[in-house]
Parts: C-alpha cells; sequence; structure tokens
C-alpha cells in the first residue's frame, strides 16, 4: 500500500503546475512568489525523490534552498506536510 501510496504522490508532486503551488500556498496561508512557486516546479519536475522518505525529502528541500531560499524550502515543506494530512497519508510522512 505504501509504495502505491508513494507513486500516487510522486506522479502528483511532477503534475502540479505553478498555479497549482499558488493555490495551495493561499489555500493554507503560505506566502509563496510566482517567482518562487517556478523554481519549485522545475526543481519537483526534475528530481526523483520519494516524499515519503524524510531522508531523500530533506535532501531535497535542501536543494530547493540552496535554488531559493531557505525559507521557501520551508514554505515547500509546510505545504506538502498540509496536502498529506488534507489528503489523509500525513501518516506516512516520517
Amino acid at each position: 500500500m505504501k509504495d502505491m501510496a508513494q507513486h500516487i504522490i510522486t506522479q502528483k508532486l511532477k503534475q502540479l503546475t505553478t498555479r497549482d503551488i499558488l493555490k495551495y500556498s493561499e489555500k493554507f496561508g503560505i506566502q509563496i512568489t510566482r517567482q518562487e512557486a517556478d523554481q519549485i516546479i522545475k526543481e519537483l519536475k526534475y528530481n526523483n525523490f520519494n516524499p515519503l522518505n524524510a531522508g531523500e525529502r530533506m535532501t531535497m528541500l535542501k536543494k530547493l534552498a540552496a535554488i531559493t531560499s531557505p525559507d521557501t524550502a520551508k514554505k515547500v515543506n509546510r505545504i506538502l506536510h498540509q496536502m498529506a494530512k488534507e489528503y489523509g497519508v500525513s501518516h506516512l510522512l516520517k
């Protein structure tokens, strides 16, 4: 079940658009600029990480922090956790 959830979540992250990121950030009350959203999308699309693995997620967030800023990486982490909570899979994020 966890492997299937990982696949679905990974595919969803790769299909996100800048507009989606901006909508989620607004929905969760997290300030993200269009430029930050563009950079986030670029990183999500071209990076093969397992979002359910804490180590891989942290590696991706560190890379994103280097490309954007540590603050943006923290925002992305908050959005990921809020999305997981919304979809009822927060227990899979360790």
